[in-house]
């Protein structure tokens, strides 16, 4: 059963299997590209969860991003997930 939640753009609510499965909604799978195999990561941001889409090619995705950076790759992951969180409590005013 998929249900479109009302005034949520692009919002769908999906139920979960025994096995913790659960389906993407095919407008969003079209929208962001994510085809059967391919994989996505959760990320857990305290009250609720966003789920991303591993990029295809991530070095490809890595090197059009032009950093020139020194900071590790682990400083760069949280600050990214610390986005990420912010980003989505603007958007859904928590």
């Amino acid at each position: 059963m998929l249900k479109i939640l009302v005034n949520a753009p692009l919002s769908y609510e999906t139920k979960v299997t025994r096995q913790g499965q659960t389906t993407i909604p095919k407008p969003i799978r079209d929208r962001y590209g994510i085809q059967e195999g391919d994989e996505v990561i959760y990320i857990d941001l305290g009250d609720h969860i966003a789920v991303i889409p591993v990029p295809k090619h991530p070095l490809k995705t890595l090197e059009a991003l032009n950093i020139d950076a020194e900071e590790p790759v682990h400083d760069m992951r949280e600050e990214a997930r610390m986005t990420t969180r912010r980003l989505a409590e603007e958007k859904h005013g928590r």
